[in-house]
């Protein structure tokens, strides 16, 4: 399998140099991340400014810009062939619910969401992990069954895993995401946060959704006060 590998902590993070020694077992991979700490930035661009990449190795480069800018350089310039799929991480500290929205990690992820495979963001939930082998593992093993997933398009996967070190043997739970926990419903799925509060590995599938037809529903009586 073709791969971009990218992350918001930069090139010299110990996450994404993890992911990137599991998945180049087995897969061919390329890598632009940032050159410094991007995180939070989200699904933010540079426009103002040139970014600059520097190769570091053969199919190794880093970028002075944000998370999302390596994705959109990395596909239009750099990368020499054409990526099956974007994978995102390792991320210390998880990304669920509501943070979704400030996260680099997510927002590089959903940038490469018109390829063949769906994004996989990924995250540890812990910021004092050093170990980022388990989840890469984790990573490696979805990629085996990646082509049974029938994902809407514009969808992403959002892979936490909880630190290993307290949590042994963590099973793997789809889960939901709720950007508004009020909203949050208690069905067959559990909600991605609770699923890492009791130890287990959240996959939760995250669309991009911007039409609703009851928002256009809503807006009608408007057009008859204008």
């Amino acid at each position: 399998m073709n791969i971009l590998l990218t992350n918001d902590d930069g090139i010299d993070h110990s996450g994404i140099k993890s992911l990137f020694l599991e998945l180049d077992k087995n897969h061919n991979v390329f890598v632009m991340a940032p050159d410094r700490n991007r995180s939070g930035f989200g699904s933010a661009i540079t426009f103002l400014t040139e970014t600059n990449a520097k190769k570091l190795e053969e199919n190794i480069y880093s970028l002075d810009g944000t998370p999302v800018d390596c994705v959109k350089n990395a596909l239009e310039y750099f990368c020499p062939f054409t990526p099956d799929i974007v994978v995102s991480g390792i991320n210390p500290g998880p990304n669920l619910g509501p943070v979704l929205l400030y996260s680099g990690t997510v927002g590089a992820a959903f940038e490469g969401r018109n390829l063949k495979f769906p994004p996989i963001a990924v995250s540890v939930a812990s910021f004092e992990i050093s170990d980022y082998s388990f989840a890469a593992s984790i990573v490696s093993q979805i990629l085996k069954k990646i082509n049974t997933i029938d994902l809407e398009p514009s969808s992403i996967l959002n892979l936490n895993v909880p630190d290993h070190n307290k949590f042994k043997t963590p099973e793997l739970k789809i889960t939901k995401t709720y950007l508004e926990e009020q909203n949050q419903i208690e069905e067959i799925f559990l909600n991605d946060q609770k699923c890492i509060e009791e130890g287990s590995i959240s996959l939760s599938p995250i669309k991009l959704e911007t039409v609703s037809s009851k928002n256009f529903s809503s807006l009608t009586g408007l057009l008859d006060e204008f």
